[in-house]
This record gives C-alpha cells, sequence and structure tokens, in this order.
C-alpha cells in the first residue's frame, strides 16, 4: 500500500516519476534554465493566437499554453500556423537547452551558434504571433519557417557526430541531439505538405513518431533519478519498452495510443506539482518537464485528428 505521505493528485511517488516525467528531457538543462530565469512563467492565450484566417485553440495547464487547430478543423492554413506556432517555441527551447550545456571557454564557438538559433527563433515566432495568415500567404510563412528550421537540423546533426566521436565534449547526450534532429525533420516535412494543400495524416507515421519520442524520453528519465531510486529507474526502462513496443506493432494500435497520451499527459502535469514538493529523489526540474508536457499534448491532439 502507498503511504499517503507519498501522495499527490492520487499518484504514488513511483507513478509521478515513471509516467508523469516521461519526456523530461535532461533535467540538468532545466536546472540551468530556471537558474537563468530564461524560461517564461505563464503565456497568456492571446499572447499565443495571431490573427488572421487560421481557426486556433489553445490548452493550458502549465508554464506555456498549447496553441493547437480548433477541433475538427483541418485546413492546411491553420494545421500550419498551429504547428509553425509550436514547433518554433520546441526549437527555439532546444537552441537555448544546447547554450546552457556548452559551457566554458572550449565550447565558446558551439555555444554562440546555439544562441544565434535561439535569438533567431525568438525573432521568427514573435513574427508568427503577430502575422496575419491566409490561403495568400501561409505557404510563404511556412517557407520563411522551413529556411530557418533545416539549418537548426544540420547543427544538431554536425554537434551529434562531434560529440560521437569525441571531437565536442558538450553536456549534451548524442540521442538528445538526435532526438531533437527528428523533431525538426518531421516539422519541416509537414510544413511542406501543408504548403501543398496535403493535410491527411498517416496513422502508423504519427504513432511511431510519436512512440518513439516518448520511449526516448523515459530513458532519458531513467538516467536522470537519484541512483538510490533504483526500482523508480527499472519502472523508466520498463516504460520505455512499452512504447517501442507499442511503435512496433503493426497497424498500430489507436486506441493504446490514445491511452498512452492522456495518462502522460495526466500524470506530468501532477508530476509537475510532486517535482516541486520535493517528494520526488532526482534533479528533475519542472521547467523542461512543461516542455514535455506540451509535446505530450501536441501527441494527444495529432490522434483524435486520425479518428
Amino acid at each position: 500500500m502507498v503511504e499517503e505521505s507519498e501522495q499527490q493528485h492520487g499518484l504514488s511517488r513511483r507513478e509521478l516519476v515513471v509516467l508523469g516525467s516521461i519526456g523530461a528531457i535532461g533535467s540538468v538543462l532545466t536546472s540551468a534554465c530556471a537558474t537563468a530565469g530564461a524560461m517564461p512563467q505563464r503565456m497568456t492565450s492571446s499572447a499565443t493566437l495571431p490573427a488572421g484566417a487560421a481557426k486556433l485553440t489553445t490548452k493550458n495547464g502549465g508554464m506555456k499554453d498549447v496553441v493547437l487547430p480548433a477541433a475538427g478543423v483541418d485546413d492546411p492554413v491553420s494545421l500550419s500556423v498551429a504547428d509553425s506556432l509550436f514547433w518554433t517555441d520546441i526549437m527555439m527551447e532546444h537552441a537555448l537547452f544546447f547554450a546552457l550545456l556548452m559551457p566554458g571557454d572550449d565550447l565558446r564557438n558551439e555555444r554562440g551558434q546555439a544562441e544565434a538559433f535561439q535569438r533567431r527563433f525568438a525573432s521568427h515566432l514573435g513574427r508568427l504571433r503577430g502575422e496575419s495568415a491566409d490561403r495568400s500567404n501561409y505557404a510563404a510563412l511556412n517557407r520563411a519557417t522551413t529556411e530557418i528550421v533545416r539549418p537548426f537540423i544540420e547543427f544538431k546533426q554536425k554537434m551529434q557526430d562531434a560529440q560521437t566521436s569525441g571531437r565536442l565534449h558538450s553536456l549534451v547526450w548524442p540521442l538528445f541531439f538526435e532526438h531533437t534532429a527528428r523533431e525538426g525533420e518531421r516539422f519541416v516535412a509537414r510544413l511542406d505538405r501543408f504548403s501543398r494543400g496535403e493535410t491527411e495524416s498517416d496513422r502508423s507515421e504519427t504513432i511511431g513518431f510519436w512512440s518513439q519520442i516518448m520511449a526516448e524520453h523515459s530513458d532519458f528519465i531513467a538516467h536522470l533519478l537519484d541512483p538510490e531510486e533504483r526500482d523508480l529507474i527499472r519502472k523508466a526502462f520498463e516504460t520505455s519498452a512499452k512504447f517501442h513496443q507499442l511503435r512496433q506493432q503493426q497497424p498500430p494500435s489507436l486506441q493504446a495510443a490514445h491511452g498512452a497520451a492522456e495518462e502522460i499527459i495526466n500524470f506530468k502535469t501532477a508530476a509537475e506539482k510532486g517535482i516541486q514538493t520535493g517528494k520526488i529523489k532526482s534533479i528533475i526540474n519542472p521547467a523542461l518537464a512543461d516542455h514535455v508536457r506540451r509535446e505530450a499534448i501536441k501527441f494527444a491532439d495529432e490522434l483524435k485528428r486520425l479518428s
């Protein structure tokens, strides 16, 4: 029986870590972000929804709202704007995390490149929030976005190769470089499809992509728990295995994916509060948990559009 002192919103401490913290990438990153004050506090809906023809909505529950296409909407303008606002913000944070994990004089050049990308994405995000997108200009906006993302993908791949070969000694896992590059590649591919007016999603691709993302998140968290949390580390790896199993199903189970996505969202929201109380022995900071909470919400939204 779980002791009362270990309960947070009806979840045990172990459940909060293993399920709630799935997707918490690099708590070292978030600790640095919190120290630097780089992660914004609350971002309101009015600040994230641009004017124009796009039909958008927001979901909150953490430090930032998540901008999504409105329910039932599948026009290329709305999908483009929603994806651009979501992933440009995510890419901006990736660049920030890289910079924070490249300390010291030896990494001055790489850190400077990451900081330059962070500024470019922040500036472009401001443009997207202020732009009025419609059928006449959304494809041009998509091209402008991809022109920023593609060099960043190349930077991530270059850094991954350097870190793997020993030519770079940063605090960024090679898998984190690869993981974030994969997200950028999918972002660009989706914008390209939307620009051609193609809005249908493939079930295998959607579930396969997000299952791999969530599996890797779980692997990351296993390495961020206090070494004494042996049971939690084991359960985190077991959770990773379950997501890999979901990814390998052919055809993939939409019902199972829906359940997994909603569970991650619910547990992640509760986990942020559990982490703040210090009930969990780890180096997890709530700031990056919010980053991946938004990814889980995006996952769930894409699944609903497959139904």
